[in-house]
């Protein structure tokens, strides 16, 4: 039992020493202070508002990118993308504010680990882009578009990304 006791106290954190010290109440305290450090509070009303700024800037990259590098994934047979009607437009607006909304969710989840500003935020929209990619990769291999007409969206829309999680991200407070 010493053994083990000795064992425990060469290989312990700051807290299993004071749980060994005989003293649980104080590193139950302090496990509850580090824990409302770490983890922060979603501003919910934020991450809808910076949301839809980046939503908004991520339509108007988005759409350059898609004009500008997704012309034979346009050309597609069965693409809207080619002739899109009215509804196809204001479904693919819905979509892009809550991808916005989404990724500033993401932004403030990671944000108490890796701490608020430009890093956290080109991390959060490299995990986000990195996710959807994925998801890109599987529709190809199913044989649903070429993957010469998805790569170049694929790459080009990560700069986008990058930029309009930076836009929203801007003005995200807790």
């Amino acid at each position: 039992m010493r053994h083990a006791v000795r064992h425990l106290e060469k290989n312990a954190s700051a807290c299993d020493s004071v749980r060994l010290a005989g003293n649980p109440k104080a590193t139950d305290t302090h496990d509850r202070r580090v824990q409302s450090q770490t983890v922060g509070k979603v501003n919910w009303s934020r991450v809808v508002g910076c949301g839809l700024l980046a939503g908004v800037v991520w339509i108007i990259l988005g759409s350059v990118v898609t004009a500008l590098l997704g012309r034979q994934f346009a050309a597609l047979p069965n693409n809207r993308l080619g002739s899109p009607t009215p509804g196809f437009v204001l479904l693919n607006i819905a979509l892009d504010l809550l991808e916005g909304i989404s990724i500033l969710w993401l932004y403030a989840a990671i944000r108490p680990v890796y701490r608020p500003g430009a890093k956290t935020a080109v991390i959060a929209a490299f995990a986000w882009w990195f996710i959807v990619t994925l998801g890109d990769a599987t529709w190809c291999s199913f044989g649903f578009f070429p993957p010469r007409t998805v790569i170049p969206l694929m790459i080009g829309t990560l700069p986008a990304l990058v930029i309009a999680t930076l836009a929203g991200a801007k003005f995200y407070k807790e």
